[in-house]
């Protein structure tokens, strides 16, 4: 992930929740809103990358492309 000067954690989190919230309601469009953060927030800090853990969320959770 790329960092810059004057970027914090938050910041870096924020980024990462945003897409990964991107991509899993690309493919299940009825989750907009409706995604399991603190879920979201595991799969950040256990150092996921925000397409991997879209995978394992949806897999999870039973989610195919386009379903909800």
């Amino acid at each position: 992930m790329r960092r810059h000067y004057g970027e914090n954690k938050a910041a870096r989190q924020a980024a990462w929740l945003a897409q990964f919230n991107d991509i899993v309601t690309t493919r299940a469009p009825a989750l907009s809103g409706r995604i399991e953060w603190p879920s979201a927030i595991y799969l950040y800090n256990a150092g996921r990358t925000p397409e991997a853990a879209a995978d394992e969320y949806c897999i999870a959770r039973n989610i195919e492309w386009g379903d909800a």
